[in-house]
C-alpha cells in the first residue's frame, strides 16, 4: 500500500511539472512573437498589442527589461498572482502597509522556512519549500504595490532608491536564512550517500581505525562548509550580475532622454530594434535560466526532491563557470548595443568625415 501511494505520489508531481514546463514553454513562445509582432516603443510602426485578459494582470502587455530577464515562475506565475491579489484586496491604497513593510515581512518567512530546512523530517523541508515560495511571492508583492504607487507599468527595478536597497537587504537576510537551515541540516545528517554503510564496514581494530574515521569525519565536515560557502557565492555572482545588467539596459533601453543628434523618434527606433534582436532574445533567456530567483528555484526542487546535496555539489563549481561564461557574452552585447543606440545619424556622420577630410587635405598642402 505504501508503494503504490509513493508511487502515485510521484506520478502526480511529475504530471504537474510537465504541466508547469509545457504552460513557461507556451508563454515564452506567446512572448517572443508578442515581442517581435507588435509594437514595444513608440512609434515603431507596429500595431498595437492587446492580449486575452485585462493589461493589469498580463504579464505580456508591457514589455521592460526587467520582464523579459525574469525567471519563468516570477514572471509567468507569481507576478500575475501578486496583481490579482492587489487588486481584489487593494493593498496599494493602503497606506499603512508599504512595500518595506511586506519586505520586512518576507524576511520573518524566510526565517521560518531556513528553521523547516533544518529539519530531519523531509515532511518538514519540504514545508521549508512551501515557506520559501511564500516569501519569493511577498517579494513579487512589494513590488508590485512599489510599481502601482509610481504609476509604472510592467516589471522594473528603481535603481538607487531606498526601496530598491530595502528589497536587496531583505532578500540577502532571507537567502542567508535558508542556507543557514540547509548548512545545519547537513551538519546533522549525512552529507553524501553512502557515507554511513561506509563507515559501519570498517572494522574498529586498533586505535589506527579509529583515527581513520575521525579524519574521514572531518574531511566532510570541511567539504559541507566548503560546499555551502562555495554554493552561496554562485548566488552572490548570479545576483550581482544580474542586476547589474537590468539597470544598464534599462538605461539604455528604457530611457527616453534624447542625446546627440538624433531624434526621439529614431532613439525609439533604436531601442526598439536592439529589444527585438534575436541576440537580445537569447542574452536575456540566458539570464532567465540562470539568475539568482531561478537559482533558488531549483534549489528549492531539489529540496523538496530529497537531493539538495547532489545538487549544490553539482553547482558549486560549474554554476560559476556558467555565470561567468554569460557575463562575458551579455557584456559584449551591451557594449555593441551601446555603440548602436548611442551613434550619430547618418547625416551627421557624413558631415563629420566630410570636415575632416577636408581639414586633412588642408594641413597637407
Amino acid at each position: 500500500m505504501f508503494l503504490l501511494t509513493s508511487i502515485f505520489h510521484r506520478s502526480t508531481f511529475t504530471f504537474m511539472a510537465l504541466i508547469l514546463l509545457l504552460y513557461f514553454l507556451f508563454m515564452d513562445i506567446m512572448l517572443y512573437f508578442r515581442v517581435h509582432n507588435y509594437s514595444i516603443k513608440p512609434s515603431d510602426h507596429k500595431p498595437q498589442y492587446e492580449g486575452w485578459i485585462a493589461c493589469y494582470y498580463d504579464p505580456l502587455c508591457v514589455v521592460t527589461v526587467k520582464g523579459l530577464m525574469s525567471d519563468h515562475p516570477n514572471y509567468y506565475l507569481l507576478s500575475p498572482l501578486a496583481a490579482v491579489v492587489n487588486q481584489a484586496i487593494r493593498i496599494s491604497d493602503c497606506e499603512w502597509i508599504s512595500p518595506n513593510l511586506i519586505s520586512g515581512c518576507h524576511v520573518l518567512v524566510a526565517i521560518a522556512a531556513g528553521k523547516c530546512a533544518s529539519s530531519n523530517s523531509l515532511s518538514e523541508r519540504r514545508l521549508a519549500v512551501l515557506l520559501f515560495e511564500i516569501r519569493t511571492w511577498l517579494d513579487d508583492l512589494d513590488g508590485h504595490v512599489a510599481r502601482k504607487r509610481k504609476h509604472i507599468d510592467g516589471e522594473y527595478s528603481d535603481v538607487g532608491s531606498i526601496g530598491y536597497f530595502v528589497d536587496g537587504i531583505c532578500d540577502a537576510v532571507g537567502c542567508i536564512a535558508l542556507m543557514i537551515g540547509i548548512f545545519c541540516y547537513f551538519q546533522r545528517n549525512v552529507a553524501g550517500r553512502g557515507y554511513e554503510k561506509l563507515r559501519n564496514v570498517w572494522p574498529l581494530v586498533d586505535a589506527r581505525e579509529i583515527d581513520k574515521e575521525t579524519v574521514y569525519r572531518r574531511r566532510r565536515h570541511r567539504n559541507v562548509i566548503r560546499t555551502v560557502i562555495l554554493f552561496a557565492g554562485y548566488l552572490l555572482v548570479s545576483s550581482i550580475g544580474w542586476n547589474r545588467y537590468i539597470s544598464l539596459y534599462q538605461d539604455l533601453l528604457e530611457n527616453d532622454k534624447v542625446f546627440s543628434s538624433i531624434s526621439r523618434d529614431e532613439l525609439f527606433a533604436r531601442q526598439a530594434k536592439v529589444m527585438q534582436s534575436n541576440s537580445f532574445w537569447a542574452m536575456s533567456t540566458a539570464w532567465k535560466l540562470i539568475n539568482f530567483h531561478i537559482a533558488l528555484d531549483y534549489l528549492l526542487l531539489a529540496m523538496f526532491l530529497d537531493r539538495l546535496w547532489e545538487y549544490m555539489r553539482t553547482l558549486r563549481w560549474l554554476g560559476y563557470i556558467i555565470v561567468f561564461v554569460v557575463i562575458y557574452f551579455t557584456e559584449f552585447h551591451f557594449l555593441e548595443s551601446y555603440a548602436f543606440i548611442r551613434r550619430t545619424s547618418a547625416t551627421s556622420e557624413l558631415l563629420t568625415s566630410e570636415i575632416l577630410y577636408a581639414w586633412n587635405e588642408t594641413s597637407v598642402h
